[in-house]
């Protein structure tokens, strides 16, 4: 199958996904505002979890489509995984940045207006797609970027077919030929992302009328939500979880990753790093914005192949055996996120409680209001960093072979408990060391008030 036909196979899927992620984003962003406070912080932690969660602990379903019943669909299963892991997202940029079109507007228009029921859906689709354009374009690039769970499903997508074309050993200039066609689409919807030009920042108001609240029942959308991402996000993870414990004895005894780990865990300290020390220095300016995010936006496949053929031309051919290649992919790969982060955090510091902890000198209610934010906001681009696969794979040097490529390159031999455990243990160490760092930083904070 040619590049051209998978691309737009490719394309075909994410327009679907990034449509109904969109819609499922509208919706459950009203529902979670319509539930009490304590119900939706549970199922908003639980949204976080699955968007938060790495592809390689959903591999376990990979296995299962070698049966006859599931390799029937999936093409249909790797979309449902796909949007389950795009709808948290897609309900986060909803929550941050509603519509113009309140609730009450259209509730106010639809008992006023007289007009059928076409012009009525006409004036609702223009009410939402101003904001709702930019949701769908980001959404459509995230899901025709994706490549690690098309990867553990072995999924038609032409991030698979570049991929495997390059590490087959195809030139590298046959391999840039074959991204053109990727690389048309997504510039065209990156300019449809630019014509929508800024976005005034405003305060987003939690608060809804009695009339709002119980539009739905709340029995039944916390069963819907819950059930529909416990099943698809959870159920690999447990059987992770399941096999890795059977197997931890025996990794523990001889665990073969631990250069792996480390060589993970510097190359997303020093890329988160500097991730977030060129977005504190880019914010505001909205030139440096569109600068340092673009690249990232083209995905982490693409943004590898150009920094690849880049690093071979002279005299940039001799830093190809450094760290440099990778690590500047990866910063690079991280500013979308990075600049994003910083804009709600710039928008949380402004606020009045802010302001008066930082008069009062109370480092405890700055930490709770400021730092911690701050650490978990780096903690974010940490992760992000530490689970990459494709800019560690294409360009890191053999020295600093990260663990989740090795761990997918294992994975080829088959799935076993060893394996499980091994991936499990992979996924524990930056997680102790960030709640290690946290409670540190809590302590240190609460000292220097007494």
């Amino acid at each position: 199958m040619s590049i051209l036909i998978v691309t737009l196979i490719t394309a075909l899927r994410a327009a679907c996904i990034a449509l109904i992620a969109v819609g499922v984003g509208v919706c459950g962003v009203r529902y979670l505002r319509a539930l009490r406070t304590s119900t939706a912080s549970v199922l908003v932690w639980l949204l976080l979890l699955v968007l938060l969660m790495p592809a390689m602990t959903m591999s376990s379903f990979g296995a299962l489509s070698k049966t006859a019943t599931i390799g029937r669909f999936s093409e249909l299963h790797y979309s449902m995984f796909v949007l389950m892991r795009m709808a948290p997202l897609a309900m986060l940029f909803v929550w941050l940045f509603p519509p113009s079109l309140s609730t009450e507007s259209l509730r106010s228009f639809e008992l006023m207006s007289p007009l059928p029921w076409l012009h009525r859906l006409r004036w609702r689709i223009a009410g939402y797609m101003q904001e709702f354009r930019s949701l769908f374009c980001v959404m459509f690039l995230l899901v025709f970027q994706e490549f690690d769970l098309a990867a553990c499903w072995n999924a038609r997508s032409w991030t698979i077919t570049l991929f495997d074309a390059q590490a087959g050993g195809l030139a590298l200039g046959e391999s840039l030929k074959m991204m053109i066609w990727p690389l048309a689409i997504e510039g065209v919807i990156l300019a449809l992302l630019l014509t929508r030009g800024s976005v005034t920042s405003r305060q987003v108001s939690r608060d809804l009328s009695t009339s709002d609240r119980g539009a739905m029942g709340e029995p039944m959308a916390v069963t819907l939500i819950v059930l529909t991402f416990g099943f698809f996000s959870f159920l690999g993870p447990m059987r992770l979880l399941s096999a890795g414990v059977k197997g931890l004895p025996i990794a523990l005894e001889n665990f073969a990753l631990t250069r792996e780990v480390t060589n993970s865990m510097i190359l997303a300290l020093v890329s988160s790093i500097s991730a977030w020390l060129l977005a504190c220095w880019a914010e505001g300016n909205r030139v440096r914005v569109m600068t340092l995010a673009l690249p990232g936006l083209l995905g982490s496949l693409v943004l590898s192949l150009i920094l690849l053929a880049v690093f071979q031309v002279p005299p940039l051919h001799l830093l190809r055996g450094s760290p440099l290649p990778v690590l500047l992919a990866l910063i690079l790969m991280l500013m979308p996120c990075a600049l994003f982060v910083r804009h709600i955090l710039s928008r949380a510091t402004q606020s009045e409680a802010a302001h008066l902890a930082l008069l009062s000198g109370a480092r405890s209610v700055r930490w709770q209001l400021t730092k911690r934010p701050a650490l978990w906001g780096g903690a974010l681009l940490f992760l992000q960093a530490y689970g990459d696969f494709t800019a560690n794979s294409l360009l890191a040097p053999p020295a600093l072979t990260s663990a989740f490529s090795r761990i997918f390159n294992l994975m080829h031999y088959g799935q076993t408990s060893v394996l499980s455990a091994m991936l499990l243990i992979t996924l524990t160490v930056p997680l102790m060391a960030l709640l290690l760092t946290t409670f540190i930083s809590r302590i240190y904070a609460t000292r220097r008030d007494q």
